[in-house]
């Protein structure tokens, strides 16, 4: 409520400061009957006067088309008259694409107004959407605070979809990033987010898990209360009146009092249940209709039916003959259960009766789409709309037109160079393959020479006299043994074994490959006898995994191989596999 009170103030100073602005560019001409606060004034009592006077409000200059198309919505979405509802909805997502709201304060306004509409009407879907694109535009604002206030709303409606434990964590990580904040910005958020999870608590029936939180709730605004000019920020929630500072503690704490006696009484925890039911009726909010109303599942727990029958009494009168709703049906159902209890049991069978019809006609409404139900009532709106609709459409087709062109302009250079680096990507990949398979045909060279020397031993060894051997001379050496034994498939092998069978020193070993030949050192020479085995292995045997072809080549895992394979030749295994 507070917060809605908060948003209707924001727009009402704009439209104020618009119609000034018009004003001055009259010629200091001022209609000051028909402003965007003279409407919202007489709103609760007249509506369709409200609507008049911004018609006239536009008319004379002092509301500008947008903004006033944005009033027109916020008065719709306070109805709970589902045709309203959805006009209000039409109105906020054309708004969405005006040049007015492209201005970040007036995007924000109508993202709020859109999760607060398909909230109302259940669409939790869109809701979720419109939350999530709220929450992202004020990160994108820097405007962290507003975007927690919408996860926590995000929160909720999670759970409303079924997704229970991901819309708890999502209002513990809303209310965990407000903690221990100490101004009045963050502080309202905090207070929202708490309110949020004892409704979802109270939804889920998990009464103990309510009691911390509202207790939590009532130390907070007590602090506030206390100390509330420590809190100054510059937010428009901001207030220097303590009257005003009051009027928000006592409205939160009141509404935490009554949680917290639904809770005890859902716990037969009578005494702590009347001790806050008491507290909750002492103040102010307990005494007026909506605060009795809010308390009615309470007084009916803990058997208090006179004061819950006069509240419904009251509310019905109110609604009159607009009785196909949920609130109604719920009121049917206390007065079944008091009359039950009262031993009326034929008034409460008729009660039970009507409350499972209204039942049945709302959820048979539901599920044949209320949408077309109401589809004659829009027609009025729609005719309204329409010259303004006409008027957009012919600048939306130039616009769009122009864009088309711009787009088919567009995808063709992007296919002409994506092409073209395709292209370029494909003789890469050719130049790089066949380089690869340079490196295996060398290699099967220098194998096939090496069989073919007369002098080959049967069991090769180094040159007894190692210091006669020049370092490119010991690299041959150790190169035509390593391999013609395929030593390097061996994943353990190393310098240690060659150390241990050629009686050669670590220094040696590092000097020949390292000054002897083309590699950095032994390390680098096994990588690359192991890549070309397993290049090999990928065009000579199609059916090897990549797995089994590591394994092959001495690598200790498909990873290695991988990694060092792109590494090396700029080519995953599979990439070459294909160009194969």
């Amino acid at each position: 409520m507070k917060r809605k009170i908060y948003i209707i103030l924001y727009v009402l100073s704009a439209a104020f400061f618009v119609g000034c602005t018009n004003g001055a560019d009259r010629k200091g001409r001022t209609d000051t009957l028909y402003t965007a606060d003279a409407a919202m004034e007489v709103f609760d009592q007249d509506p369709e006067r409200a609507m008049a006077i911004v018609d006239s409000g536009v008319a004379v200059g002092n509301i500008e088309d947008e903004l006033a198309t944005m009033f027109k919505a916020k008065f719709y979405s306070q109805s709970n008259k589902e045709q309203n509802l959805d006009t209000a909805r039409q109105m906020l997502e054309g708004l969405l694409g005006s040049n007015w709201a492209k201005e970040p304060n007036n995007h924000e306004m109508v993202l709020d107004l859109l999760v607060s509409t398909t909230r109302l009407q259940d669409d939790y879907e869109q809701c979720i959407r419109w939350a999530t694109e709220k929450a992202n535009f004020c990160r994108q604002q820097g405007n962290e605070i507003e975007a927690l206030r919408t996860e926590a709303e995000i929160g909720v409606v999670l759970v409303e979809l079924g997704e229970v434990e991901e819309g708890i964590a999502k209002l513990n990580s809303v209310i965990s990033s407000l903690e221990g904040h100490r101004n009045t910005d963050d502080l309202d958020a905090y207070v929202i987010a708490l309110r949020r999870k004892i409704l979802v608590m109270k939804k889920l029936g998990r009464e103990e898990e309510i009691i911390p939180l509202a207790q939590l709730l009532i130390d907070i605004l007590g602090n506030y209360r206390e100390h509330y000019a420590e809190y100054a920020d510059n937010s428009y929630r901001m207030s220097t009146d303590k009257e005003e500072v009051e009027g928000y503690c006592d409205y939160y704490t009141a509404q935490a009092y009554g949680n917290l006696a639904h809770a005890y009484a859902s716990l037969n925890k009578t005494n702590q249940a009347r001790h806050y039911l008491d507290l909750f009726e002492e103040s102010d909010y307990g005494h007026t209709l909506f605060g009795r109303q809010f308390i009615t599942p309470t007084w009916c727990l803990l058997g208090d039916y006179g004061k819950m029958l006069a509240t419904y009494d009251e509310v019905t009168a109110q609604m009159g003959n607009d009785t196909v709703n949920l609130d109604y049906a719920k009121m049917l159902r206390g007065r079944a259960i008091a009359a039950k209890a009262r031993g009326n049991n034929s008034v409460a069978i008729d009660y039970w009766q009507r409350y499972s019809n209204l039942k049945d006609t709302l959820n048979h409404q539901l599920l044949e789409g209320k949408a077309h139900e109401y589809a004659a009532r829009y027609q009025l709106q729609e005719e309204r709309l329409n010259t303004e609709r006409e008027e957009a459409a012919k600048k939306r087709m130039g616009i769009i037109a122009t864009l088309l062109g711009i787009i088919l302009i567009g995808a063709a250079i992007f296919v002409y160079f994506l092409e073209m680096q395709l292209h370029s990507i494909r003789e890469k990949n050719a130049v790089l393959t066949k380089e690869i398979t340079d490196k295996i045909r060398d290699e099967e060279k220098y194998l096939a020479s090496i069989k073919e020397q007369p002098d080959k031993q049967a069991n090769p060894t180094i040159a007894t006299d190692q210091s006669a051997l020049s370092d490119s001379e010991l690299f041959e050496q150790l190169r035509r043994i390593i391999v013609e034994e395929e030593l390097y498939l061996d994943t353990q092998f190393g310098r240690q074994q060659l150390m241990d069978r050629f009686h050669l020193s670590k220094e040696s070993i590092g000097a020949a490959f390292s000054k002897g030949s083309q590699y950095a050192s032994l390390a680098s020479f096994v990588n690359e006898m192991r890549l070309i085995h397993g290049a090999k292995l990928l065009i000579e045997h199609p059916e090897k995994s990549i797995s089994e072809v590591a394994t092959a080549s001495g690598f200790a895992s498909n990873v290695t191989f991988s990694h060092n394979f792109k590494e090396r030749y700029a080519l995953t295994p599979t990439e070459f596999r294909s160009r194969n």
